[in-house]
C-alpha cells in the first residue's frame, strides 16, 4: 500500500529509502530555478553551465533509478530514454555552454518536452499518482512549447520561464520527498 501512496506523488522513484534522492533532485532544481530568476540577465555561458550540470544530474539519476528499481518494462525503457536524452543535453550545454540563444533553447524546450511526456506516460500507467503526474507533465510541455513557439524570446524571458519551471518542479519534489519519508518511517514504526 505504501508504495500506492507513493506513485500518487509523481516521483521519479517510489522507493521509500531513497526519499532522499527526491528532495536533492528538488534542491538542485530550486538552485537552478532561483539562480535563473535572480539573475535573468546573466550571460549565455553562465545560463548554459547551469542548465548542464541541471540537465547532466538529473538525466543520471533517471538512468541510474531505471536499471535499479523494478519497472515495468516501458516504465524502464522510457526512463532510461529519457535519462540518456537528459544526460546528452546537459552535456551539450556543459561543453558548448556559449551557443547560440538558439541552440541553448532548443536543447531546453527538448528536454521539458521529453520530461512531460514521460510524466503523462507516468500518469496513464499509474492511476494513483495521474493528478501529480499530469500536472508535471502538462507543465512540461506548456514549457517546452512555449520556449520553441517563439525562438526569438531572448536570453532573460529563457532564464525567467526555466527558472519558473525549475522552481516549481523543485518544490514538488521536495514535497514528495517529505511524504516519501514520512511514509517510511510510519512503514518502520
Amino acid at each position: 500500500m505504501a508504495n500506492g501512496n507513493v506513485q500518487a506523488t509523481g516521483a521519479v522513484s517510489i522507493d521509500l529509502d531513497k526519499w532522499w534522492l527526491i528532495g536533492l533532485l528538488g534542491v538542485i532544481s530550486i538552485a537552478a530555478g532561483v539562480l535563473a530568476i535572480a539573475y535573468p540577465d546573466i550571460t549565455l555561458l553562465v545560463l548554459g553551465l547551469v542548465f548542464g550540470i541541471n540537465l547532466l544530474i538529473i538525466g543520471t539519476v533517471w538512468v541510474v533509478l531505471a536499471t535499479t528499481e523494478e519497472l515495468s518494462t516501458g516504465g524502464r525503457v522510457l526512463r532510461m530514454i529519457v535519462g540518456f536524452l537528459g544526460v546528452l543535453a546537459g552535456l551539450f550545454c556543459l561543453v558548448h555552454p556559449g551557443q547560440s540563444v538558439l541552440a541553448l533553447l532548443l536543447v531546453v524546450a527538448f528536454w521539458f518536452v521529453m520530461v512531460g511526456v514521460a510524466d503523462i506516460a507516468r500518469a496513464i500507467d499509474e492511476p494513483e499518482g495521474r493528478a501529480i503526474s499530469a500536472i508535471l507533465g502538462v507543465l512540461s510541455i506548456a514549457a517546452g512549447i512555449i520556449i520553441v513557439s517563439d525562438p526569438d524570446i531572448g536570453l532573460e524571458t529563457l532564464a525567467l520561464l526555466a527558472g519558473i519551471y525549475f522552481t516549481i518542479r523543485g518544490i514538488i519534489e521536495i514535497a514528495a520527498a517529505f511524504y516519501m519519508r514520512s511514509l517510511r518511517s510510519a512503514a518502520a514504526g
